[in-house]
């Protein structure tokens, strides 16, 4: 199972490479994101939340050893829904995939292409202004 995207606290350098024990004092207790695994699973190169200014030689991303670190698996988030593009009077709204109603409630046609659907953009110049302040939050 691979740990990539899993988020990792840094509780000690002890069993990492010797350049990294040397900044030890700076990096435990800061947090980051495992991007890779490195040395034939052995070790993690963890990229830290903070800006780069701030960490000890500018480093962004460390190679740490799985016992170094306090893993915790990444929190699962729902993806917004995606809106297709439907059609009435000249007008582009949007459309919740497999209905027929628009999200402001007027009656469309949605616009198939090849079995698929073309995504609802709010900034298309033809969009329903109130499709397109659902959409966005606004």
């Amino acid at each position: 199972m691979s740990r990539i995207g899993w988020r990792a606290t840094i509780v000690s350098t002890l069993h990492s490479h010797a350049r990294v024990r040397a900044n030890s004092a700076a990096l435990i207790g800061r947090e980051g994101v495992v991007v890779a695994v490195l040395r034939n699973g052995t070790a993690a190169l963890v990229q830290l939340d903070e800006h780069p200014f701030g960490l000890p030689c500018g480093v962004l991303r460390w190679p740490l050893q799985w016992d170094d670190l306090d893993l915790k698996e990444p929190i699962e988030v729902a993806c917004p829904l995606d809106y297709v593009v439907g059609l009435s009077a000249g007008q582009v709204h949007a459309v919740i995939p497999g209905t027929t109603a628009s999200l402001c409630s007027a009656p469309v046609r949605p616009l198939p292409f090849c079995g698929w659907s073309v995504r609802f953009s709010p900034h298309v110049s033809r969009a329903c202004p109130m499709c397109a302040a659902l959409v966005t939050g606004s």
